[in-house]
């Protein structure tokens, strides 16, 4: 159910979206697009982890679920770049005006509620060298 959403919200904002823990993302050979300007640059978020609460009635039904997980979203940067301060500007600056197309795609569902959201930079993730924003979550979803 999540994962699918991501996905859906994934392509209607033109972001790759991988599901996998860090062992698994790290595994990845992503193409060097670092000399591409930002808004061309491909843009990827990545489901790292999710655990799933059942919000159950007093009569036992299922009314909904709690979504507790982990995303980062990145760009392919590269340990040449000059410093943290080069990151922040041309990476992660530009992702969190990204990260709000997500945020703001999950609030405009009456079914999806935001609970929590917490951003932390990152910079050289994995072998692939990613700049972005990992991002703790929980996400509400009532069933109709």
């Amino acid at each position: 159910m999540l994962v699918e959403r991501l996905k859906q919200a994934c392509d209607e904002i033109e972001w790759e979206f991988n599901y996998g823990r860090d062992h698994w993302q790290n595994l990845q050979d992503l193409p060097d697009d670092g000399d591409l300007p930002f808004e061309d640059r491909e843009k990827y978020l990545m489901l790292l982890w999710k655990d799933r609460d059942f919000l159950i009635n007093s009569f036992g039904a299922v009314e909904g679920y709690i979504f507790d997980g982990e995303i980062i979203l990145a760009v392919r940067s590269r340990l040449s770049d000059p410093d943290s301060e080069y990151k922040y500007e041309t990476h992660i600056k530009n992702l969190e005006l990204e990260v709000e197309k997500l945020f703001e795609d999950f609030t405009v569902c009456e079914e999806w509620t935001i609970k929590k959201w917490k951003e932390i930079e990152v910079q050289n993730e994995y072998d692939t060298n990613m700049d972005g924003l990992k991002v703790r979550f929980q996400f509400e979803f009532k069933l109709g």
